[in-house]
């Protein structure tokens, strides 16, 4: 359903949000290892997580990353959003640049009602929630 980047930016986010503290800061290596990432494809995961402002950086030796706002407002919407724009959430089952209720494809009436239901019951769950469910991440 979402990129597998995005899958690994949903995975960070949680990681992180058992630290979500200024003052906790997780480095690059720490995360990737933990989530059995490339480094670098973590590390460019990160960046533009913060440059939407999900997370909060700092440079230097003692620097890192840590979630950017309280993980019960940062919903799963918002890091696909980052990663994969709009269009990945809102465009046609069928890839079709013209489909809407005026001008719906074959497949619109039935994938609007599915993707308003992965809204809700998806798109919609917050860090907070997430991140007290799931024991699989090692998050310490």
């Amino acid at each position: 359903m979402f990129s597998k980047t995005s899958e690994y930016a949903i995975k960070i986010m949680i990681y992180l949000s058992a630290y979500s503290d200024k003052n906790n800061l997780r480095q690059v290596k720490e995360i990737s290892d933990s989530l059995e990432s490339p480094e670098a494809f973590t590390a460019k995961i990160l960046q533009q997580l913060a440059k939407v402002g999900l997370l909060y950086s700092m440079k230097g030796k003692n620097g890192g990353f840590t979630v950017g706002r309280e993980v019960n407002n940062i919903k799963i919407y918002d890091i696909v959003i980052a990663i994969d724009g709009e269009k990945s959430v809102s465009a046609c089952i069928l890839g079709l640049n013209e489909c809407s209720t005026e001008n719906p494809c074959p497949l619109h009436h039935k994938y609007y009602k599915i993707k308003a239901l992965i809204k809700e019951n998806i798109l919609e769950a917050n860090l907070d929630d997430l991140k007290n469910k799931l024991k699989y991440l090692k998050l310490r």
